[in-house]
């Protein structure tokens, strides 16, 4: 049935005559009784008769008054949906990254993204970088961020740009008051390396091998949020990325700037075989400008103020 007849049905209840009705709905009295004449052929019920030279409702349309109210209501409730899906404002959003970008980065950006549409839900997971390319790729994520290239049927990945690494050291290390750690400020050090699965490891080598300088390493892991955690725990020292370091629990850890500079790469992954929706498309654009203007201090600790995004 047509939205329209029902619009005609409630304006009759209402209003009591074709006069009045039309005159609400904006028509003319013929349009008026045309569309009563229509409403009533398509349900094949008689819902107004003729007493004393007017329409009144018969008992078929006061029985018939709760359904249409109802279909009424649910029509009004899919506009506002449309509505909302067309300006954004409602939908589902799954996003997985790396664990130090989930807590860090993905935090800070989703929950001032989701206060901005506030009947959308954000689905925010964090795994490991492979697993967060895998997710993308089966479609179980619809973006995956992560400090990782590694290009798959099934995804669509874009540089976004770089943090910058800095050394986590235990805040009664030798080395905690420097201001800037150099490599060579390391030789011989307990250090905690990152395993290589980003080409992460491979910059930090290269930094240390461009000085000749050995250290001793003690652990390995893929995440910097876990060398973060043993750093904490007074194993060693690393070399993170700068979003990983606001994790820092300042009593026991100092985040230092580190000579000469190592670039963590970070790529967006899509799904490549799925139209994003208008809602993603948003996300993603705004993700986008969000990372290229966001700064943090030179202790990697704090990020320092930025023009809002539109």
């Amino acid at each position: 049935m047509k939205f329209r007849l029902i619009e005609v049905f409630k304006a009759m209840l209402e209003f009591g005559t074709v006069t009045a009705a039309a005159h609400s709905l904006k028509i003319s009295q013929p349009a008026m009784t045309k569309l009563i004449a229509q409403l009533q052929e398509e349900l094949d019920l008689v819902l107004f008769e003729q007493r004393g030279g007017r329409l009144v409702p018969t008992a078929e349309a006061r029985a018939l008054a709760g359904s249409m109210q109802r279909a009424w209501d649910g029509v009004i409730e899919l506009k506002e949906a449309a509505r909302e899906i067309r300006d954004m404002r409602r939908g589902q959003l799954s996003i997985v990254a790396s664990p130090g970008i989930a807590q860090t980065l993905m935090a800070e950006f989703v929950a001032q993204f989701a206060k901005e549409s506030q009947r959308l839900t954000i689905n925010l997971h964090s795994q490991s970088s492979p697993r967060v390319i895998d997710w993308t790729a089966d479609g179980q994520a619809d973006v995956g961020i992560a400090i990782m290239l590694a290009p798959r049927a099934g995804v669509q990945v874009e540089r976004l740009g770089s943090l910058t690494g800095v050394c986590a050291l235990s805040a009664l290390h030798r080395l905690a008051s420097k201001e800037v750690i150099r490599a060579d400020d390391l030789r011989d050090e307990a250090f905690i390396s990152l395993a290589e699965i980003d080409g992460s490891r491979s910059r930090i080598e290269s930094a240390f091998e461009a000085s000749a300088v050995d250290r001793n390493i003690l652990l390995t892991t893929p995440q910097s949020s876990v060398a973060l955690a043993l750093v904490t725990h007074g194993a060693g020292c690393a070399i993170i990325d700068e979003a990983s370091a606001r994790l820092a629990d300042p009593s026991r850890v100092v985040i230092r700037p580190f000579v000469p500079a190592v670039e963590f790469d970070v790529y967006m992954y899509h799904p490549a075989n799925r139209l994003p929706s208008q809602v993603q498309e948003r996300f993603v654009r705004t993700f986008r400008q969000w990372f290229k203007t966001r700064r943090w201090d030179a202790n990697g600790k704090r990020p320092a103020r930025r023009k809002a995004v539109p």
